[in-house]
């Protein structure tokens, strides 16, 4: 058992650590232009400030505002890095990058040794293998991946080692050491990631549906549940005034689902003790569960807008890894590669007698829970993909006791075949942190940091974080969308499809901005027009041809985004008002990349001329830590190309 775990973790280390040479320059992190930025500005925060996190930050929007992720694993990253001596900010990211590789190995490990106490050694090394290469799993845990998303997959498994402790409680105090579990499993996974309140109703769901006789489950879930909403609440009581109450920042409507879960426990076990059938008295207990998450104020609302974090929202549908698998315009081979072999011996698995007892039954759920999240959002795959690699690998262990060694075989190449085809381009020729259509972004945040000029930056919501950290300036919109507030972002990416340049310049002297970084209209300007809350077809006209892509209305044509990146802000003939000449606006730089790109790939920037500028709201200095992306000046990058579906849709590629 202890070789099965050592080899796996080794195996899956070193793949996760293949991208060494584009991970590290001249020993210098490189990290990805988005999410990674802000995190490694909040780990830094966190090593320089013990047991403290950058909560309030007065660099984003206008006034400052909030970050919607939880502390804990920021605080915890700046703690480790600050033990393991990171004291300058380039050396504290270099030791945060080596988090996300040895966590999942490990936690690859865990599982290997795990399967292999209980299904055979040749079973723990296939669910090892198969974790180990989850393409999606990989890319979420290479070296320098420091967004917090690899930890979803060890945290999944704590619910689901909870959730066994608590089914297997017979008596009080095993109920009592189920329900501090649980509880803390709940606690530290939605400190990390509110997101994982959706392994939290799995698990809810998992405990409603045992068998009868196992009451004393039912009240070890409901203390565990009710514990970790307490919990929350007093997290929430000790932030301070300001801080929202939506789906996006931990606080009551995640405190309040977790008591609904805690109160349809112990209704479900008041009900079976008068002898109500399982299925119905978890009908009614939910019911219950719902009345009382409807008496908390805000809470109902904010949780039916979360479910839009599995579809529906205008923001999340314009990032790729929110899109859902087997869309229309996707390529549905890839698509079954990317939910992979596990998924379908998962499913399988399901008719067979074994499946439906013992402790098999409640790792189900959990593995086609993620999955069936995964075909309507792409996000939830790397969870899906090591889930399901475990049930599969359980699967294959059935049938070769059952069916033969030539089955057996097959099943093994479903399983492996499709991840070690996507995994193994991403091994042997891992892709740069910055790829050439990044760059100009990189340079301009590079020239940013240079302007002594007071003032914010208005630039696409999905370089936000870049142009905050390695730009050293405030920021008006970032990666984190609309959680901070819809209108404010709607006003944020929508004011730049207005036709007027004065409508441009008032709303930037309101805000304090006086940069404006545009990217190329043509790929993006529907779905932001979309995502600003304005009509679309406003903005773009049907294809004229069979299989083109729509054209650009005449409104979009007269717009400041448009005049500005293709016109200069020339007047146009005509005479009209919104033709004139710009006159409050000077285009100060143009950034291109050092390669040819599928798309226009100059960023220019703009700045409100002094006489227009007026700064509403002072700012505080920013620290102006060096984070080094790729090489800024853009030699030796290579480009990764973007399919014609992701080019023509304008999805960007990640937040």
């Amino acid at each position: 058992m202890l070789l099965v775990a050592f080899a796996t973790f080794f195996g899956s280390f070193l793949i996760r650590i293949a991208n060494f040479e584009t991970a590290f320059v001249g020993g210098v992190p490189q990290l990805s232009p988005f999410d990674e930025m802000y995190h490694a500005k909040r780990i830094v925060y966190s090593n320089q400030h013990v047991f403290r996190v950058l909560n309030f930050d007065e660099s984003r929007g206008a006034r400052g505002s909030f970050c919607p992720w939880p502390p804990l694993y920021d605080m915890a990253a700046g703690a480790v890095t600050r033990l393991l001596g990171g004291k300058n900010p380039s050396d504290i990211v270099a030791r945060a990058s080596w988090l996300p590789p040895v966590i999942s190995s490990l936690a690859a490990a865990l599982v290997a040794a795990w399967v292999s106490s209980r299904f055979g050694r040749s079973t723990g090394i296939l669910a090892g293998v198969g974790i180990a290469l989850s393409t999606q799993f990989i890319d979420r845990s290479r070296l320098g991946a420091i967004d917090h998303h690899f930890l979803e997959f060890p945290l999944v498994l704590g619910f689901i080692a909870a959730t066994v402790v608590t089914a297997d409680a017979r008596s009080s105090r095993e109920a009592i050491r189920a329900g501090g579990l649980l509880a803390l499993a709940l606690t530290v996974a939605l400190l990390v990631q509110t997101a994982l309140l959706l392994a939290a109703g799995i698990v809810a769901a998992t405990i409603l549906l045992l068998e009868r006789h196992r009451a004393v489950a039912r009240l070890a879930a409901a203390s565990g549940f009710f514990l970790a909403a307490v919990i929350v609440w007093f997290y929430r009581s000790q932030q301070p005034a300001g801080y929202p109450d939506n789906e996006w920042y931990l606080g009551m409507p995640h405190a309040a689902a977790l008591g609904a879960a805690a109160a349809a426990c112990v209704a479900q076990f008041w009900l079976l003790a008068r002898a109500v059938p399982v299925v119905r008295s978890a009908l009614l207990a939910i019911v219950i569960g719902v009345a009382v998450l409807a008496a908390v104020p805000n809470a109902p609302e904010a949780l039916l807008r979360g479910s839009q974090f599995l579809g529906g929202d205008p923001w999340l549908q314009s990032i790729s890894e929110f899109q859902p698998l087997f869309r229309p315009d996707g390529i549905w081979w890839a698509d079954l590669s990317l939910i992979g072999g596990g998924f379908f011996l998962t499913a399988a698995a399901t008719t067979a007698r074994s499946w439906r007892r013992g402790r098999r039954v409640l790792f189900l759920p959990f593995a086609l829970g993620y999955s069936l999240a995964a075909i309507s959002s792409t996000r939830f795959l790397s969870v899906a993909g090591p889930l399901c690699a475990i049930s599969g690998a359980i699967a294959i262990a059935d049938l070769r006791k059952k069916r033969g060694a030539l089955l057996c075989g097959a099943a093994v190449v479903v399983l492996l075949a499709p991840s070690m085809l996507l995994s193994a381009g991403r091994v042997i020729h891992p892709a740069p942190a910055i790829d050439s259509e990044m760059v100009p972004f990189v340079r301009a945040a590079g020239f940013l940091r240079s302007q002594t000029s007071p003032g914010r930056i208005l630039g696409p919501w999905s370089w936000g974080h870049l142009f905050n950290v390695v730009g050293g300036k405030g920021v008006l919109l970032d990666n984190f969308g609309g959680v901070g507030g819809r209108t404010e972002f709607e006003n944020g990416t929508g004011i730049i499809l207005s036709p007027r340049e004065k409508a441009v310049a008032d709303y930037c002297a309101a805000n304090g901005v006086r940069f404006i970084v545009l990217d190329d209209p043509l790929p993006y300007y529907a779905a932001r027009a979309e995502m600003s809350g304005l009509p679309r077809g406003a903005f773009e006209r049907p294809p004229v041809a069979p299989r083109s892509d729509p054209e650009p209305s005449r409104l979009m044509r007269s717009t400041f985004w448009w005049r500005a990146y293709f016109e200069g802000g020339r007047e146009r003939p005509g005479g009209a008002p919104a033709g004139a000449a710009f006159q409050r606006f000077r285009l100060i730089r143009v950034e291109t990349a050092p390669e040819r790109s599928e798309i226009r790939s100059a960023v220019q920037i703009w700045e409100l001329l002094p006489a227009s500028f007026r700064l509403q709201n002072k700012t505080a200095p920013i620290a102006r830590d060096r984070f080094r992306l790729g090489n800024e000046k853009g030699q030796g990058v290579r480009g990764t190309a973007r399919s014609p579906a992701e080019t023509s849709s304008g999805r960007l590629p990640g937040n």
